[in-house]
């Protein structure tokens, strides 16, 4: 048996929009294994969430997968819709970005935390109550058995990511799709709800995807990191590596262009341009109308993603910078 839990090989999205079609994800090739967090990083509109949403295809309306998705060597793509609903329920989870979009606003937190566990899980009301009291415990919220009572809009954003966190934690999950966990909050409660997502994770031996464009926070949370530009991976590396040695011209745009708490700079180096969406995407490497090392065979093919020195790299004049 493979240690991949997931794989992502050549995953391609596309969306209609009026008569034509749109391609938002285009050849992802990714993996993760059993216990292993990998974050997906990029720009807005680079593809991130909806590779993410590809997983358990919870995609847009009229939306097209290809190639293929596989977990714990089983082809998403082709599971019956009851089969998938077992998978979203049991096995893959989802955090999303804006909690107070994701719970419902009239119920309590104590019927979003055991509803789950009650209709999926067959578990009696009673017990699914004290799980969730514990869970509340386990990512930090005290005086769990007043939380249960109250409503959504009665906490603050911290501590709703916190009630989702342990809304995932009730199901049990091999694999945590963490789509933004912490845009929503400021940064000293971001630390406090990774720290927490970090240490459980490990504790319960899950995997994860951490979807995020905050590369300083993918590299502290994650075991390795995969760049995304215009709907296609073109970097990966052990996260270490890669805030050491970026491969990818558009990689080190991204580490240069962080502010320093060792260094006063007056303006921060940006990335010239735009970016583009993968269906704006001109012929050849996408990113060389913005890379001061493009060259004429930039322009001529959109290039692969490769193996380089123990990192997966897509551009051609790697080995020269």
């Amino acid at each position: 048996m493979t240690d991949d839990l997931l794989v992502l090989d050549r995953l391609s999205l596309d969306v209609p929009a009026g008569r034509e079609r749109r391609t938002l994800v285009e050849d992802v090739t990714l993996t993760i294994a059993r216990g292993e967090a990998v974050g997906l990083v990029g720009e807005s509109g680079s593809g991130k969430s909806m590779t993410a949403r590809s997983v358990i295809r919870l995609t847009p309306p009229g939306a097209r997968l290809g190639g293929r998705v596989e977990f714990d060597g089983r082809s998403v793509l082709d599971l019956p819709a009851r089969e998938l609903r077992a998978l979203r329920t049991g096995r893959i989870a989802m955090i999303f970005q804006d909690p107070r979009a994701h719970i419902n606003p009239v119920r309590t937190i104590g019927d979003f935390l055991t509803e789950a566990m009650v209709t999926n899980l067959s578990v009696t009301p009673r017990n699914a109550h004290a799980t969730a009291v514990r869970l509340l415990a386990d990512v930090g919220i005290t005086n769990g058995e007043h939380r249960m009572r109250q409503h959504p809009h009665e906490l603050s954003g911290g501590l709703l990511q916190r009630v989702m966190i342990a809304s995932v934690l009730a199901v049990e999950p091999d694999l945590v799709l963490a789509d933004e966990p912490t845009t929503a909050l400021d940064v000293t409660t971001q630390s406090e709800v990774m720290a927490i997502l970090g240490d459980l994770r490990k504790e319960r031996g899950m995997s994860m995807l951490l979807i995020t464009h905050d590369l300083e926070l993918a590299a502290a949370t994650c075991d390795r990191l995969a760049v995304m530009y215009a709907g296609r991976i073109v970097e990966v590396q052990p996260a270490e590596a890669l805030t050491r040695s970026p491969r990818h011209p558009y990689t080190n745009g991204l580490m240069v262009s962080r502010p320093r708490l060792d260094r006063a700079v007056h303006r921060l180096p940006v990335i010239p341009g735009q970016p583009v969406a993968a269906f704006e995407a001109p012929a050849g490497c996408a990113f060389q109308p913005r890379c001061a090392h493009a060259a004429p065979q930039c322009r001529a093919a959109r290039p692969e993603l490769r193996e380089i020195s123990g990192s997966r790299v897509a551009c051609v004049r790697t080995e020269e910078l």
